[in-house]
């Protein structure tokens, strides 16, 4: 859902400042669990997946907060007013102060400028899988970070009770990147992963979604990652011919959707010389991309995690990483490693890669199993049922 009707700054900062108190004056609920998602404005991955599971259960209670206030109207018309409240109000006052369990997806600021009550359990779900350096884990340095910024990663991860995990490898980054011990991680796999392994969904939603939209039997998704200093290049080939990539789509019955990261933006128009087989998939259009996974026949990206999703699902995949050696983030682990698919610096060799991924889906599938199992040791379409279990465990004390 695109975001709108964001709370004004003024009542986050008025309700932020009493949050810091709130607290003492309430008893806490232990049945009680806080979800939200993407800094309190969308709704998707594992929180979403949680709060839905649980909506019926006879022993957890469950609230989403938000600031976004169409988000907020359109929840309780799905699950009623009493499972949802705009988080900087009375009602989110009362809910954070009381919860017995508080999950995330980024940080602590998931909730906006609120105190969260340290004797609540804060749990950290994330937004997905680590592919990238990051906070204390530095980009292209092993120097610890600065004091001031160490101070602002401390307040963002140090309340962190519990992280969920999906493998070593995985714990062992995010401990390192997070600077969280490894004694806090749980493996017990991500509940918005567990959709993928039921199989591909029709293409003709993609149809659906975008009317108009020629015939075709492939679907490639292509999803590179965020640059904060830099804007990506789309196609960053020195040989680049629209026509070209127009004609491989049209002689391979293929769809190309563009699907920018959340915090950039593409205007389609700019890609019209690749004919009307290429299209804008964005989280405005699908928030949630695991549908777009389902429907997919081969990603193309950079760095992005994507790719490591879509081994759920052993999709073939196609890497540009035009920009290795500058790249702003850094990788944690060595790329040529954990990319199992051809690595392509120009259109000739894209495009031949296209049509190996295409037609030849045994074309590294013994890579993409091994990076597969790396990622996730515990994904069994149970992720949900275990996550459930473990907050049980904690919050109800059944399983001690």
């Amino acid at each position: 859902m695109k975001p709108s009707g964001k709370t004004s700054y003024i009542r986050q900062y008025l309700f932020g400042f009493l949050s810091t108190f709130w607290h003492i004056f309430k008893k806490q609920k232990k049945h009680l669990i806080v979800f939200t998602a993407f800094h309190g404005d969308g709704y998707r991955g594992n929180t979403k997946i949680l709060y839905e599971q649980l909506q019926n259960d006879s022993e957890l209670e469950v609230i989403w907060l938000t600031r976004n206030k169409a988000l907020a109207q359109q929840l309780k018309s799905q699950f009623g007013q009493r499972r949802v409240a705009l988080t900087h109000s009375i009602n989110g006052l009362n809910h954070l102060a009381s919860a017995g369990a508080i999950l995330l997806t980024h940080g602590t600021d998931d909730y906006p400028f609120m105190h969260l009550p340290r004797r609540a359990e804060i749990i950290q779900t994330y937004h997905g899988l680590p592919t990238k350096r990051g906070e204390y884990m530095r980009p292209k340095s092993d120097k610890p970070p600065w004091a001031f910024h160490k101070l602002i990663l401390e307040y963002r991860f140090n309340p962190i009770d519990y992280f969920l995990s999906s493998s070593e490898i995985v714990t062992g980054i995010f401990s390192q990147r997070f600077g969280i011990d490894k004694s806090k991680f749980v493996l017990t796999g991500y509940p918005a992963y567990d959709e993928l392994t039921d199989g591909k969904k029709s293409k003709s939603d993609l149809q659906s979604l975008f009317p108009g939209l020629p015939d075709f039997k492939h679907a490639i998704l292509y999803a590179p990652t965020f640059r904060k200093k830099s804007t990506t290049k789309w196609f960053p080939f020195d040989d680049y011919n629209p026509s070209e990539i127009n004609r491989f789509l049209e002689e391979h019955e293929a769809v190309l959707i563009l699907r920018p990261h959340p915090n950039e933006k593409i205007i389609i128009k700019d890609f019209s010389t690749l004919g009307d087989r290429v299209v804008q998939g964005d989280q405005s259009k699908i928030e949630n991309i695991n549908d777009l996974l389902k429907m997919t026949d081969c990603i193309v990206t950079d760095y992005s995690g994507i790719y490591i999703e879509g081994l759920l699902l052993d999709i073939p995949s196609v890497f540009i990483p035009y920009d290795l050696n500058e790249y702003e983030r850094g990788l944690p682990l060595p790329y040529d490693d954990v990319t199992p698919g051809p690595k392509v610096q120009h259109q000739t060799e894209f495009i031949n890669a296209l049509k190996i991924s295409l037609n030849d889906t045994e074309k590294f599938k013994t890579e993409r199993s091994r990076v597969r199992k790396l990622f996730f040791e515990e994904q069994s379409n149970n992720a949900t049922n275990s996550t459930i279990k473990f907050l049980k465990t904690i919050l109800l004390k059944e399983w001690l």
